[in-house]
């Protein structure tokens, strides 16, 4: 798997098929959708699982998991 972290900071950028082989994979994830609210319900597409992120972090996110925003 690909994936390009920037120095200075704890994120890692993953791309669409690196997510899918997590996705569909053994490891759990916190998928984060990062979209407005209006955006957001008006979509019919959502990757299932995911919570909308409203920009605060939620301590009961578990720690010792990848979270991926998009």
């Amino acid at each position: 798997m690909t994936a390009n972290h920037h120095a200075g900071d704890d994120s890692v950028h993953i791309g669409v098929e690196d997510f899918k082989q997590r996705f569909e994979g053994a490891e759990p994830l916190t998928v984060l959708d990062a979209r407005n609210r209006e955006p957001w319900e008006a979509s019919p597409v959502k990757v299932k699982g995911a919570m909308r992120w409203t920009g605060q972090i939620d301590p009961s996110w578990p720690a010792d998991r990848l979270t991926v925003v998009y």
